[in-house]
């Protein structure tokens, strides 16, 4: 248990200058510098806390030069009953404390909080598990000598995104030179203050007179978000042996456009540089560029931090950057590339972020991995699929099959406590049957995510199919309601259906079931053939070796696993020599397991060379869906449907489109019966399904280059309109609706559309 007043803060330094450094500043390693040097604030020396190259730089000093918070100067009273009206009674014992929180109210941890006096008196601390902070002796005691009726001077007290620890700071979000941080001016109170010095700094409610630095103050609660998750991130790294201690600072750039860090346009996304990679000094940076930094941008955390992070990771316990082979390209995927060496180092990552939201956040669908669409990647992807594009989360779900188990995929059919099934009911919509449900939260908490699973019925009380799918909206608040949609396969008869609240357990697909630290090991202490002694897995054929064939595999160590179920894992996810170009394993016929060989591939229209050997890896390439909504805005619910093992591997995920957007198609491999649709709604409106397609013509689609052909018949939204059934065999999509009694046409238009990252993903 913590102390309810928070560590304890230290005395780092006073200022004796006229004007102080804002509150992020920081002694960066920028490229080039090629060394650090010893902060000072305003001019003259600081004890640092941290590690060689922090900074202990002060927020804004009255003397000027830094940011003092602006806005109110704190709580201030009316005198005192029988007081001389023109003196202010103040609180003589008074120690500035209070809480930390991000925009969901969760405490944040082991944050910097720094306090500076009007005479430059610093105090600095962390916040501890519950996110709050003591600083003791950075309210001045009153001047015992000041004029009757001057009010106290204020103490300028940041929160700044550095996360500390026992021997420095193992990371910092910052914008260029400075740490993100947020300022507050706080007062000594009044006699009668109920507060005390208490100041709290909530993410979700900024308090007016609060000021952010570097970015704007309304960004705020986007850069808390992003420090929550590079910390769990952290926390798994650690939990892994990572020695985050000894390592230089890692540089979280937010907001980044500084061309010097690699933020120069060429990259819309995220990436990760490794330290001396731009310049001999340089620091290991994970850098988002302004559109990525939002917390509205999709995929996050699972794309954005969880991610890079695992690039980070992967650097940190091998010492390497994996360059890739002259003719390679970051994404290029199965039949571009000529190793697997970038989807390995792809997969690695999205592997990573899997492991994160599971055994850090607890998510109970951690194996779906979000970009812009869901993606169930321990459903078995084929590198060759989507023109190639898959290889890396074919690698991804590699991984995830050496280490989970059953039990990984048990907790997903308990739904959140206190929320209940208000009704259900079966609708012949002109589109096709759409099923319709209402939930409640009846719980004292808010709750996010909630799956329902629904059973569909036939005149006979059969369950002839079932469907999980996903409640909007994402967030509901106690004793709010909120809504579900689910539409059964085309020409499914359905007369009634039932509803539960929560998915459904399925179990492991595979025979291995390692632990993750066991598999770390094994990826980051194999030691390649001709890498000059260099250590960490580079390609799938390097794992393969590493698993089953090396000094340290684990056919040899008495780990009691065999190569059988490794070997097959390879297989289902296609990764062996395919000779012949029949992608089905022969051993007669077929060469080694682990390699991905092929020969001449013709795509469509484009034909791809002979490829033989070859030993890593590279990207993918999803399909999307334009939906032009003219000036409307309506949800989208994008429904993943698979019906073996009693549909456990069916999921849904919503987005809201408005204008020209597009939905991603989190579409599944081949061969698994899989469907998607599209379920449109709006409050004015009638669900419609707007788009259904099997998954295996959609890869054959990509195969015969006609996947761009995808249409269905217009449809009208309004009320009560005569809607018509989507035609058969048909190509574009189109919809008309009325809106206001204008009518705006809805183009979906699916295609491929290559993403081009560096070490991440747009």
């Amino acid at each position: 248990p913590q102390d309810e007043s928070g560590p304890t803060g230290k005395n780092v330094g006073d200022n004796t200058g006229a004007g102080a450094s804002s509150p992020g500043d920081a002694d960066v390693l920028t490229p080039g510098s090629g060394g650090s040097n010893e902060p000072t604030i305003g001019g003259s020396s600081t004890a640092s806390t941290g590690q060689p190259g922090d900074a202990t730089g002060s927020v804004g000093s009255a003397g000027g030069g830094g940011v003092t918070g602006g806005g109110d100067a704190g709580p201030t009273g009316s005198a005192a009953p029988g007081d001389d009206p023109d003196v202010i009674a103040v609180n003589a014992t008074c120690t500035i404390q209070g809480r930390v929180t991000d925009d969901w109210g969760s405490p944040m941890i082991g944050v910097v909080v720094r306090a500076v006096t009007a005479d430059g008196n610093v105090v600095e601390t962390v916040t501890d598990g519950r996110g709050r902070y003591a600083l003791p002796g950075a309210m001045p005691e009153p001047d015992p000598n000041s004029d009757p009726g001057a009010e106290p001077d204020p103490v300028d007290v940041s929160v700044i995104l550095s996360h500390g620890t026992d021997t420095g700071s193992s990371f910092a979000v910052m914008n260029g030179d400075a740490i993100v941080a947020l300022t507050a001016s706080v007062s000594r109170p009044v006699a009668s203050g109920p507060n005390g010095c208490d100041q709290n700094f909530d993410a979700w409610n900024v308090q007016d007179g609060m000021v952010a630095t570097p970015v704007d103050t309304v960004l705020w609660p986007d850069a808390t978000a992003i420090y929550q998750h590079i910390l769990n991130a952290e926390k798994l790294a650690i939990s892994l042996g990572a020695d985050i201690d000894n390592a230089t600072r890692l540089q979280v750039q937010v907001w980044c456009d500084d061309p010097t860090l690699g933020c120069d346009g060429s990259i819309s996304g995220a990436f990760f540089v490794a330290e001396n990679e731009l310049a001999v000094g340089s620091p290991p940076i994970i850098a988002m560029m302004p559109a990525r930094s939002s917390a509205n941008s999709p995929g996050i955390p699972d794309n954005r931090e969880y991610h890079e992070y695992g690039h980070y990771f992967l650097w940190l316990q091998t010492g390497e950057i994996f360059e890739l082979p002259a003719s390679d390209t970051n994404h290029g995927g199965y039949y571009r590339n000529t190793s697997t060496r970038d989807s390995f180092v792809e997969g690695f990552a999205e592997f990573y972020s899997m492991m994160v939201s599971g055994k850090i956040d607890g998510d109970s669908r951690s194996e779906i991995y979000t970009i812009g669409g869901d993606y169930d990647l321990e459903a078995d992807r084929l590198p060759w699929e989507a023109e190639g594009w898959w290889e890396e989360f074919t690698i991804a779900g590699l991984l995830l099959d050496l280490v989970d188990a059953d039990a990984d995929y048990t907790a997903r059919a308990t739904g959140p406590p206190g929320v209940n099934i208000l009704e259900v009911s079966v609708n012949a919509e002109r589109s096709g049957t759409i099923v319709f449900g209402k939930v409640v939260n009846t719980s004292p908490l808010v709750v996010r995510n909630v799956d329902v699973t629904v059973r569909y019925m036939n005149d006979s009380g059969e369950v002839v199919g079932t469907q999980v799918t996903r409640v909007i909206p994402e967030i509901i608040a106690p004793a709010r309601e909120g809504v579900f949609y689910a539409a059964p396969p085309a020409g499914l008869a359905v007369a009634a259906a039932i509803a539960t609240v929560g998915g459904i357990a399925r179990a492991d697909d595979d025979d291995v079931a390692l632990e993750l630290q066991q598999l770390i090991s094994i990826i980051t202490g194999h030691e390649r053939a001709g890498a000059s002694g260099n250590t960490g897995v580079s390609n799938v054929a390097e794992l393969y070796d590493a698993l089953v064939g090396g000094n340290g595999s684990l056919t040899l160590t008495g780990a009691g696993v065999s190569s059988s179920p490794i070997d097959e894992i390879f297989i289902n996810h296609g990764f062996f020599a395919d000779l012949d170009g029949d992608k089905k394993y022969d051993p007669e016929v077929d060469g080694e397991i682990g390699q991905s060989s092929h020969p001449v591939a013709q795509i469509g229209g484009t034909s791809y060379p002979a490829i033989i050997p070859r030993r890593d890896p590279d990207a993918f390439d999803g399909a999307f869906v334009t939906i032009d909504t003219g000036d409307g805005s309506v949800e989208a619910v994008i429904q993943i449907s698979m019906p073996a093992d009693g549909g456990s591997g069916s999921y849904a995920y919503v987005t809201t489109l408005s204008g020209k957007d597009r939905v991603e198609l989190a579409v599944p491999g081949a061969d698994q019966g899989a469907e998607i649709t599209i379920i449109t709604i709006d409050k004015d409106f009638k669900p419609v399904i707007a788009f259904r397609i099997d998954a295996d013509e959609f890869h054959e689609m990509v195969e015969n280059g006609t996947i761009s052909e995808l249409q269905i018949t217009p449809i009208e939204l309004e009320p009560g309109a005569n809607i018509a059934p989507p035609g058969e065999n048909v190509s574009a999509i189109q919809f008309n609706f009325i809106v206001g009694g204008i009518i705006a046409a809805l183009l979906v238009i699916a295609s491929l559309v290559a993403i081009n990252r560096k070490w991440g993903k747009a």
